[in-house]
């Protein structure tokens, strides 16, 4: 599949655009859902369109992928915890919201 490809290929981009869109730190719980939207999405700024079912199928090859590298770790069905430590924040708690 050249959508599994292309993501896999940049695979740091992606954890990137999926930071951007869900506000994601290492151990991070990551939803099954989430990972779904980001991949339609990635897929979608790289020029690929995808069907429902296409996605499911490039979304549970991803999953696989990232889990088989040691980015993503299993915590339940459609759970799985960030391993990521470029991710890591700086400080414990919430982040500072100052305009």
């Amino acid at each position: 599949m050249k959508e599994i490809d292309f993501i896999t290929n940049h695979k740091i981009q992606f954890l990137n655009f999926f930071r951007s869109k869900f506000p994601t730190f290492h151990n991070s719980n990551l939803f099954y859902r989430d990972i779904r939207y980001a991949v339609n999405y990635f897929l979608i700024s790289g020029g690929f369109r995808t069907s429902d079912a296409e996605l499911e199928a490039i979304t549970n090859a991803l999953i696989k992928v990232m889990v088989s590298d040691g980015v993503f770790k299993g915590v339940t069905d459609g759970i799985w915890t960030l391993n990521y430590p470029e991710f890591r924040t700086t400080k414990p708690g919430k982040p500072s919201l100052k305009f």
